[in-house]
């Protein structure tokens, strides 16, 4: 078992959904996809390795975009093996 599947199993036992993470995720997206523009922009007006600092941010970004999704994909598998809930 991988550590996503242990963050994802404990996530379900704390009531988590997969849409949270996926959620999560979309910001993660958006997050990443600003500090590129901006380390595009900086590198641009000011030099490159001042761009390195929002550039290492929005790696910092896609690692956990990926990590949320991957949380997701587990839990919608935990999801669909869980029985109906019928209260």
């Amino acid at each position: 078992m991988g550590w996503h599947d242990t963050l994802a199993a404990k996530s379900a036992q704390m009531g988590k959904t997969s849409a949270e993470f996926r959620a999560g995720a979309r910001r993660k997206l958006k997050a990443t996809a600003l500090f590129l523009v901006v380390a595009v922009v900086v590198g641009y007006f000011v030099g490159w390795l001042w761009a390195l600092l929002p550039g290492l941010v929005a790696a910092w970004s896609a690692l956990q975009l990926l990590s949320a999704t991957l949380i997701a994909s587990r839990l919608e598998a935990i999801e669909k093996q869980a029985p109906p809930d019928l209260s």
